[in-house]
C-alpha cells in the first residue's frame, strides 16, 4: 500500500513541477472527452425529445400530409378528377377501415390573427372535435369544438395556452373576440400549456402553441372551399385540406393502417402520389438515422483529439524517462525491480489522462449547456457519459503510457547510473 501511495505521490509531483508542460500534454484528452460527452449529451437529448414527440404525435395515430406535387405530377392530376387530399377521405377511410377508431382531418390556413393592438404569429387549423381527443392534451378552460359548431358553420375558436396568455395575459380570454382574416371569432376554450411542444417530421414543421382552432366546415367555407372540377355525376363537392389525424385501436395496426390507407388514396386520387402518411416508427427512424450520422461525426472528432492527446503523452513521458534516467538506476540499485519502475511510469500517464478527463467532462458539461443555451437543442449529462468518459480516458493513459513505462523497467541499472 505505502509503495501505491508513494509512486501516485512522486508521480503527481513531478506533474505540478513541470505544470505547463503537463497541462499542454492535456489538451488532446481535454478537448476528446468534451467531445464525447458533448456527443452523449446531444444524443441523449435528441432521445428524449424524440420519446417526447412521439407522445405527442400519438402511439396510435396515423398522420397522413397532402404532399407537393412536381410539375409531371400536377399534369397528370389536372386529367383526373382528383383534387388532392380532401374532407371526405377521412370520413370514408374510418368508415371502411375497422380499426380507424377517430379521425380528424385539418386544414391549415394562413390568416392574420388581431386583438385590440396585438397581432401575434400564428397557424390556423380548421379541424373537428375529434381533433382533441387524437392528438392529447386537454382543456385549460372553457369547451373545445363541437359537432353543433361544425354543423351551424359557428365563428368559434380555440387558443393554445401560450397564445392565450400572449394575448390576455391576466384576462379572462373566455368570450372575448378575436379578428382572424377580416371575421369575429369567440375564443370558447383554452388548451392545457403542452411546454412549446413541436411537431418536427422530414415533411412538416408547426408548432402547437402558436395553433388557433376553429370549425373545419367554417374554415373550408368562409376562407378556402375548393370545388372538384369535372367530377363524375355520382360524386360530391371535395374540400381540400392540408392534413388527417386518424387513430387506430392499438399499435399492432399502424402497419395495416398504413398500407390500407395508403391503397385507399391512391385508388380514390387516381393514382395519383400526392399524399405522405407518418407512422410513430418512421418518427424514430429518421431520428436514429440522423443521430447516427451526428454520432459519427462527433466520434471522428473525439477520436482524432483523444488519438492526438495519446500521442502526446507517449512524447512526454519518453522525454520524462530519458530526463529521469539516472533516477531510474538510482531506484534499482536501491531495490526497486523493473515492475515497480514500470508501474511508476504508468501511474504518471494515467494521473496525465484522469485529470485531463475530468477538466474534459467539465468543458464538455459547459459545452452541452451553451448548446441548449443558444441553438435551443436538449443535451442532457448522464452519469453514464461520465463514467464512459473517465473509461475513456483512463485507457488512453495507459495504453499511451504503457511504451514509455515499458521502456524506462528495461533499463540496465549501470547504463542508467551512468548516465549524466
Amino acid at each position: 500500500m505505502n509503495f501505491w501511495l508513494e509512486s501516485l505521490w512522486y508521480a503527481f509531483k513531478s506533474l505540478y513541477q513541470h505544470r505547463l508542460r503537463t497541462f499542454l500534454t492535456m489538451l488532446g484528452v481535454i478537448f476528446g472527452v468534451a467531445a464525447v460527452i458533448a456527443m452523449l449529451s446531444i444524443g441523449k437529448g435528441a432521445e428524449q425529445e424524440m420519446i417526447e414527440q412521439i407522445a405527442a404525435f400519438g402511439i396510435n395515430n396515423v398522420r397522413i400530409y397532402a404532399r407537393e406535387l412536381n410539375e409531371t405530377q400536377k399534369q397528370q392530376a389536372e386529367r383526373t378528377p382528383s383534387v388532392g387530399l380532401a374532407y371526405e377521405d377521412a370520413q370514408y377511410i374510418q368508415e371502411i377501415l375497422p380499426y380507424v377508431v377517430a379521425s380528424a382531418p385539418q386544414n391549415l390556413l394562413d390568416k392574420p390573427v388581431t386583438y385590440r393592438d396585438l397581432s401575434p404569429e400564428t397557424q390556423i387549423v380548421g379541424t373537428t372535435p375529434e381533433y382533441l381527443g387524437i392528438n392529447g392534451g386537454g382543456l385549460q378552460a372553457g369547451r373545445f369544438l363541437s359537432s353543433d359548431d361544425l354543423l351551424l358553420y359557428r365563428k368559434v375558436c380555440v387558443l393554445s395556452f401560450e397564445l392565450a396568455r400572449q394575448l390576455f395575459l391576466t384576462e379572462d380570454p373566455i368570450g372575448q373576440w378575436l379578428n382572424i382574416g377580416g371575421m369575429r371569432f369567440e375564443v370558447v376554450g383554452v388548451l392545457k400549456d403542452r411546454k412549446a411542444t413541436k411537431q418536427r417530421v422530414q415533411i412538416r414543421s408547426r408548432d402547437l402553441a402558436k395553433d388557433v382552432y376553429i370549425p373545419i366546415s367554417t374554415s373550408l367555407k368562409k376562407f378556402s372551399l375548393t370545388p372538384a372540377e369535372n367530377t363524375p355525376h355520382n360524386q360530391v363537392l371535395y374540400n381540400v385540406v392540408d392534413e388527417l389525424s386518424l387513430q387506430v385501436s392499438g399499435p399492432e395496426y399502424l402497419n395495416a393502417a398504413r398500407t390500407a390507407v395508403n391503397q385507399i388514396l391512391k385508388r380514390r386520387h387516381y393514382g395519383i402520389k400526392d399524399t405522405e402518411i407518418i407512422v410513430p416508427t418512421e418518427l424514430l427512424e429518421q431520428s436514429q438515422a440522423t443521430q447516427r450520422l451526428f454520432n459519427l461525426v462527433m466520434a471522428c472528432i473525439a477520436g482524432l483529439s483523444l488519438l492526438v492527446g495519446g500521442i502526446g503523452i507517449m512524447n512526454i513521458m519518453l522525454a520524462s524517462v530519458t530526463e529521469r534516467t539516472r533516477q531510474i538506476g538510482i531506484r534499482r540499485a536501491i531495490g526497486a525491480t523493473p515492475g515497480d519502475i514500470l508501474i511508476f511510469f504508468l501511474l504518471e500517464s494515467l494521473l496525465i489522462s484522469l485529470i485531463g478527463g475530468i477538466m474534459g467532462i467539465g468543458v464538455g458539461v459547459g459545452i452541452s449547456q451553451i448548446i441548449t443555451a443558444a441553438a435551443g437543442w436538449k443535451t442532457i449529462v448522464s452519469p453514464e457519459s461520465i463514467l464512459l468518459s473517465f473509461g475513456v480516458s483512463s485507457v488512453v493513459g495507459i495504453f499511451f503510457g504503457l511504451y514509455p513505462a515499458w521502456r524506462a523497467s528495461k533499463m540496465d541499472p549501470i547504463q542508467a547510473l551512468r548516465h549524466d
